[in-house]
């Protein structure tokens, strides 16, 4: 017979572990084996409880196993001839009370009785499970503030791994099948919202680092080059019209920044030789006007720019050959606008709308907002900012839309523009669409609508060479638009190869 003296009984939960102290008890203890028989030691101590309910089922079970180490009798078996190290067989040291709902175990090192609740132990096994958390050796230590060690022996004493489902075998027999079901579910979907969210999460990170660099390569002259205030036009001075029009002048799809080089593709396309062929081509265009035109519509974006980002993609990702780095194209970019934009405002008032493209659908908006910003103070110059992929004007007795040309498909504008501009439809007698992307001039009427597909300035690079889409005659045009009448003209000014 043990001692009569303090005891401690190891009792570890979530979080934190806890020490609870037991006295006696060793008598009772003799007494109730020595008069029954009990297949195990939690039947043991569930008879003791009833006795001395003072005392927890745990406590009479943690006295149970010390009283028969301490006197060396073989109580009970099922506990004492088997260890948490033994894998020979399919015994686990590992039992659940459902008086507590607890699951208790030896400790390997202190032969003390361990003891995590319920909750815990479900938990942990969901966490380890790669149908739930599939958390390390590691992660379970963090989440659950138990030792590695520790970890891996209960994992051990309760056959556990990864591969394994989520329930222990008290929650498959005490539910139905349905409720697993639902759990399953459940626990499925919150994997995926894990997931989504790290990725989410990590996604920001990279936006971050892709606006750092833009800030520390672009923000800066970006600011400085908006110090410079739009100054008076020159003047060029053109006779007054008879009747008063507008000038509809699209540099669709100029894909700024662009390269081609002659002997790959047959032409040579960069920065200067975009610039010179929009200023010549709108020189050229100016020149042929008939008389002074009432306003100046530049329809712009629309592929404007040729990538979208810094590392030189279009917005969709699609890799690019491009003739500078993206923050010079950028830059060069916006400064070529303001360039253009200042010709013709000496002409007559300019109204810039855009048409955001597949290429360029952030960077036209970058555009969109330092052109409004630099025009701010302007008379005879309007910013229409509006980021919407289809853009409307009135003017007269026209409608006017204008969109890229990516989205919908031709024989539909004609429904999308009475729908969307109801009550301007109704008010107007003539219906224009006004679009880009395909590089070549095209006129259909369709739907009480004329549609006019717009040319590009731009040269080619390997992906056009190499798909044969070399056969558009490159330029730029200008539609003459009556106030009551609708399109009257139009003037073309092709590029020039040398």
């Amino acid at each position: 017979m043990i001692k009569r003296q303090m005891r401690t009984r190891l009792f570890m939960g979530r979080g934190k572990p806890a020490v609870t102290t037991y006295t006696g008890g060793e008598k009772l203890i003799e007494k109730v084996v020595n008069e029954n028989s009990f297949p195990n030691i939690k039947e043991c101590a569930v008879y003791l409880h009833k006795i001395e309910p003072r005392r927890s089922i745990d406590g009479w079970r943690s006295k149970i196993y010390r009283f028969q180490g301490g006197t060396g009798r073989d109580l009970v078996k099922e506990w004492a001839s088997k260890s948490i190290e033994d894998d020979t067989s399919s015994y686990r040291a590992v039992y659940y009370d459902e008086h507590t709902d607890s699951y208790i175990s030896v400790a390997p090192d202190t032969k003390m009785l361990v003891v995590i609740d319920g909750d815990t132990h479900r938990a942990m096994k969901k966490a380890y499970s790669s149908d739930g958390s599939n958390l390390s050796l590691d992660q379970m230590s963090r989440e659950f503030g138990y030792p590695s060690s520790f970890i891996a022996k209960y994992m051990k004493a309760n056959g556990w791994s990864h591969n394994m489902d989520i329930y222990t075998n008290e929650e498959v027999l005490s539910k139905t099948v349905e409720q697993l079901v639902d759990e399953t579910v459940a626990s499925k979907r919150n994997q995926v919202m894990e997931k989504a969210t790290k990725s989410y999460w990590k996604s920001i990170e990279r936006d971050a680092d892709k606006y750092k660099l833009l800030q520390e390569t672009v923000l800066g002259e970006f600011k400085e080059l908006l110090q410079d205030k739009a100054k008076p036009a020159k003047p060029i001075k053109l006779d007054k019209a008879v009747r008063d029009y507008a000038v509809v002048l699209s540099p669709t799809d100029l894909h700024y920044g662009k390269h081609g080089w002659k002997d790959e593709v047959g032409e040579e396309y960069d920065l200067e030789i975009a610039r010179e062929r929009l200023l010549l081509g709108t020189q050229d265009l100016i020149n042929r006007l008939p008389d002074a035109p009432e306003k100046i519509v530049v329809a712009t974006g629309s592929d404007w720019f040729h990538v979208d980002n810094e590392l030189g993609q279009t917005t969709k990702g699609t890799p690019q050959d491009m003739a500078a780095s993206p923050a010079r194209i950028l830059m060069d970019g916006c400064k070529l606008a303001r360039e253009h934009i200042d010709l013709l405002r000496g002409v007559a008032p300019v109204e810039v709308i855009f048409m955001r493209g597949n290429h360029d659908r952030h960077s036209a908006l970058f555009l969109m907002l330092y052109l409004d910003a630099a025009y701010e103070d302007c008379d005879d110059v309007t910013v229409i900012a509006d980021p919407k992929l289809r853009q409307y004007m009135t003017y007269g007795n026209n409608l006017l839309g204008f969109t890229h040309g990516d989205g919908v498909r031709g024989v539909d504008l004609p429904s999308v523009m009475a729908t969307e501009m109801r009550k301007e439809w109704g008010e107007t007698e003539t219906h224009l669409w006004f679009h880009g992307h395909l590089h070549h001039e095209k006129m259909t009427e369709t739907g009480g609508t004329q549609i006019f597909q717009l040319p590009s300035l731009a040269g080619h690079d390997r992906w056009h060479y190499r798909k044969g889409y070399t056969q558009a005659r490159a330029g730029i045009k200008a539609h003459l638009v009556d106030k009551e009448l609708g399109v009257v003209g139009s003037l073309f000014s092709p590029v020039m190869h040398e």
